[in-house]
């Protein structure tokens, strides 16, 4: 069971729309229908997902208040873009201090994140931020950054597991404003915990295939937050602890892993490991004269 203080961690995922106008969209789906008509009957060679995983904490120190760093990667095997992603599980590594963390002090409602957006989230109940690269089939071409992806603290389910809320804004060239969830779960040896996510699926246009995550990159952790509190009545700003990094660190290094399900039903996963930060060098005593 975890609290909203028990947080694992993030993978920050997006769907967008081209924009352009009634204009654009029509032509879009002009070009999409003459394409279709035109391709061949002839099935081509099938292709496979491969996926690419890394890890880093900031600061690399045992025992120390951490920002997670994530970068995620899909390709196919033929060089076209991936199927469009419906689901990602993300695993963590066991031992992580979750009890040292004051990340997600506050919560945010998922309506009020669907109609203002995370301004209208209280600022304690933000947990990191990101970017992420989709290709659009038509209207703008691919390979498109959705500049801002944030993740907030939801209201926890009815168990009592945490709930990240997404947040993808994209404005050009590509638009979409999106809002989807992940719950954190216990995991098997030798992760602890792990974020199942539900991705959305988008169109690019009216009738036209859905878009596909091509990459994501994403930190988890107190980099870049700014948290507020009242101490004797005055608002002071603080930034908050980040989840533990454990104090001993596994042989073969921090393990992660991910596990992404596409729309055609195929499945893919990565895995990465976070080596062991290098020892602490113990300060050299000072020689009285």
């Amino acid at each position: 069971m975890f609290t909203r203080r028990a947080l694992a961690g993030l993978i920050a995922l997006a769907a967008l729309l081209p924009v352009g106008g009634a204009e654009a969209v029509s032509a879009a789906s002009a070009a999409y229908s003459a394409s279709a008509s035109s391709a061949p009957s002839a099935v081509s060679a099938v292709a496979s997902e491969q996926a690419s995983l890394s890890a880093s904490f900031t600061p690399d120190r045992l025992g120390a208040s951490t920002t997670i760093g994530f970068r995620l990667h899909v390709q196919t095997t033929n060089g076209q873009a991936p199927p469009p992603m419906t689901g990602m599980v993300l695993h963590m590594p066991a031992g992580m201090n979750y009890t040292l963390t004051t990340l997600g002090l506050a919560i945010c409602q998922p309506s009020v994140l669907q109609a203002q957006g995370v301004k209208g989230c209280p600022p304690n109940s933000r947990l990191g931020a990101g970017s992420a690269i989709v290709e659009v089939p038509f209207g703008t071409g691919s390979g498109h950054e959705i500049p801002e992806i944030q993740a907030v603290a939801g209201p926890p389910t009815a168990g009592g597991n945490m709930v990240v809320l997404f947040y993808a804004n994209g404005q050009t060239p590509v638009f979409a404003q999106l809002v989807f969830d992940g719950e954190v779960l216990p995991d098997s040896s030798p992760f602890g915990t792990k974020l199942a996510t539900s991705v959305p699926l988008i169109p690019s246009v009216p009738g036209g295939p859905d878009v596909s995550i091509v990459e994501v990159n994403a930190t988890i952790g107190p980099s870049g937050l700014t948290y507020y509190k009242r101490v004797h009545g005055r608002l002071r700003t603080f930034h908050p602890l980040g989840i533990g990094v454990p104090e001993r660190c596994p042989r073969a290094g921090f393990p992660f892993s991910a596990t992404f399900t596409f729309q055609d039903g195929s499945q893919t996963s990565a895995s990465t490991t976070v080596p062991c930060p290098p020892p602490r060098t113990a300060p050299r005593p000072r020689h009285g004269h």
